[in-house]
Formats: C-alpha cells, structure tokens, sequence
C-alpha cells in the first residue's frame, strides 16, 4: 500500500511545529513530513485533517511532498506513521 501526504503526517507535523512554538524552541526544529508515495504531491492537507487542526486552534500551509534520498541527511529524525510506510 502506498501512503500519501495529507492527512496523518501533516497533522503531526502541525501538531509538533505548535507546540516548539509554543514553547518557544521553533528555532531548535526543523519541522516537515512527507510521503512514500508521489499520489498526493503538491496538494494540501484532506479536509478532514484540516478541520481537524482548526478544531483544535492549529494551522498549517503543508503542501503534500515525496521523501527524498536528501532528507535522510538533512534530518536527525524520520518517524514513519506505520509499518506499512517503515518498510
């Protein structure tokens, strides 16, 4: 199963950017997520997932991207939302 960009990782990646904000460490953070697959690449979150975020007072300008070979030198950490997106 191929996984695209616009509903779980965006919403963790909004979720974590407002609370470095919060706490005032933004500047500690690189903050991104991104797909295994190029289904979605371009396109902003799903509307659920943006209701979502609203619900809770967060917002996001997230475009759908691919992961590339570049994030795993540019990233200490890639945290994968399932298995499936693991292997």
């Amino acid at each position: 199963i191929s996984i695209g960009n616009i509903c779980r990782s965006p919403i963790a990646e909004a979720v974590f950017r407002k609370l470095v904000t919060d706490e005032k460490v933004e500047n500690k953070w690189m903050t991104d997520s991104a797909a295994v697959s190029d289904w979605n690449v371009g396109r902003s979150p799903d509307a659920r997932a943006l209701s979502c975020l609203r619900n809770h007072g967060i917002e996001t300008a997230h475009r759908a991207r691919q992961v590339t070979k570049d994030d795993f030198q540019t990233f200490d950490y890639i945290l994968c939302m399932d298995e499936s997106n693991l292997r």
